[in-house]
């Protein structure tokens, strides 16, 4: 019993000791006798990566095409002055910018239902929604319409 003993606990002992390890790779890229090419990136081993031939390419892993190495399009940053804030039966929308096509209007209460629906077009950079036959409280608006989104929160009171 005295070794069964003497056993497990040196066996406990070995497992603690602390071991110093590291796999590393710095990635690369080979290929094969079939004509395949295999990339590899850094700190990744094993057959994960993107085997290509001339007959398709197949991506796995971590790595990035190469579409996502090239700048985002400029956006055009359009601001919108909502007034008068809080609204009593009428509201403006002045966009510093002209769009093409309607604007659809959207006012939806604080559940998340919508409540009113409009589609209109710009005059001198302004849309004015009248006639808001709404209950006072507050809502939430987005305009949406070729290339532009907004979205804002307005108080509607008597």
């Amino acid at each position: 019993m005295k070794v069964v003993v003497l056993f497990f606990l040196c066996s406990l002992m070995y497992g603690q000791k602390l071991h110093h390890h590291m796999m590393a790779a710095q990635g690369g890229v080979v290929a094969t006798s079939q004509g395949f090419k295999v990339s590899q990136t850094i700190a990744q081993q094993g057959a994960v990566g993107t085997f290509s031939s001339k007959s398709g390419i197949v991506g796995q892993g971590f790595q990035q095409s190469k579409i996502s190495n090239k700048a985002p399009l400029p956006i055009d940053v359009i601001t919108t002055l909502v007034y008068p804030n809080p609204v009593t039966d009428v509201v403006n929308f002045k966009l510093s910018k002209s769009v093409d096509g309607k604007i659809a209007v959207s006012f939806f209460d604080a559940n998340g239902r919508l409540v009113h629906f409009q589609e209109r077009e710009l005059t001198n950079n302004t849309i004015t929604i009248t006639n808001l036959m709404l209950s006072d409280g507050q809502y939430f608006v987005k305009l949406e319409g070729n290339n532009y989104s907004f979205g804002t929160a307005i108080l509607k009171s008597k």
